[in-house]
């Protein structure tokens, strides 16, 4: 593909300055003819299980980029590279040929937070995922736990029944999601919800994870990686995520061993009849 240096500016039905206004940057001259392509999301989340995943499939997969999307409704700052330059804070769209049909993935720095602007981001990803020619839509994301799990559980969520019929196949997913969460927050949600609404399908796959803000879930994101590549039949190598599974599980032991409890030194006994020191 060759790069488009032309930028579309969009806005939102309503005119309001402020919300839906888009950047888009395409990275090709005429739209591409996709495969039966399905878009698959992996967005910041609670854990980052599915930007880890989508990051490291973009990374290990021969991916080319369809889209850079800046939005005004996107957090007010830049991101600095390993340069030092200056980058705004961006959503892509990559495109991936798959064995049976094409996987456009989409992945990035940050989702909107607020209500309407989520909304509003979604309902743009949609419109661009069907002029590719998507139909279907999986999402990933993860159910926040108090504590770290060792054997994390994949749940799932679907559009509708036929679809539930469909992913049912794949033994190791629970679909029993409702008994474990009742909403499904942010991109990962809002996606599939307003998706059914156009008459497309598709399936969230929630990975349970440690809900602390500092945790980021690279055996949770092998987890649900396991399962996408098994739903979309494609492979992949999982040695550089297990690397940095390793580094991360050597970084928490340091951290375990600096914590560890320094022998309880014995209080002061102080004679009843002095006044103690307050300090």
């Amino acid at each position: 593909m060759t790069e488009s240096n032309r930028i579309t500016r969009t806005e939102s039905s309503n005119g309001k300055s402020g919300h839906g206004f888009f950047i888009v940057k395409k990275n090709f001259t005429k739209l591409p003819k996709l495969r039966n392509p399905i878009l698959v999301e992996g967005l910041p989340g609670i854990g980052s299980v599915g930007k880890i995943a989508i990051d490291y499939l973009v990374d290990n997969l021969k991916s080319e980029l369809l889209y850079k999307i800046h939005s005004y409704n996107f957090h007010p700052s830049v991101l600095l590279n390993s340069e030092s330059f200056v980058e705004l804070p961006a959503v892509n769209m990559h495109v991936s040929k798959g064995k049976n049909r094409d996987i456009v993935f989409l992945s990035g720095d940050v989702q909107p937070l607020d209500e309407r602007a989520s909304y509003e981001f979604c309902e743009k990803i949609l419109d661009l995922a069907q002029e590719l020619g998507c139909s279907e839509v999986i999402t990933l994301g993860g159910i926040g736990l108090p504590t770290e799990i060792k054997n994390p559980v994949v749940f799932g969520a679907v559009t509708d029944k036929e679809t539930l019929l469909r992913y049912k196949k794949f033994k190791s997913i629970n679909f029993k999601a409702n008994e474990r969460v009742e909403a499904i927050f942010g991109a990962s949600g809002l996606l599939l919800g307003l998706a059914r609404l156009r008459g497309m399908t598709g399936i969230s796959l929630l990975a349970e994870t440690y809900a602390h803000q500092l945790h980021l879930g690279f055996s949770e994101a092998k987890v649900l990686l396991r399962e996408l590549t098994n739903i979309l039949d494609i492979k992949v190598s999982f040695a550089g995520l297990e690397n940095q599974i390793k580094e991360k599980e050597q970084e928490k032991s340091r951290i375990r061993d600096l914590q560890k409890p320094i022998k309880a030194l014995k209080p002061p006994v102080y004679d009843k009849t002095e006044t103690p020191y307050i300090g």
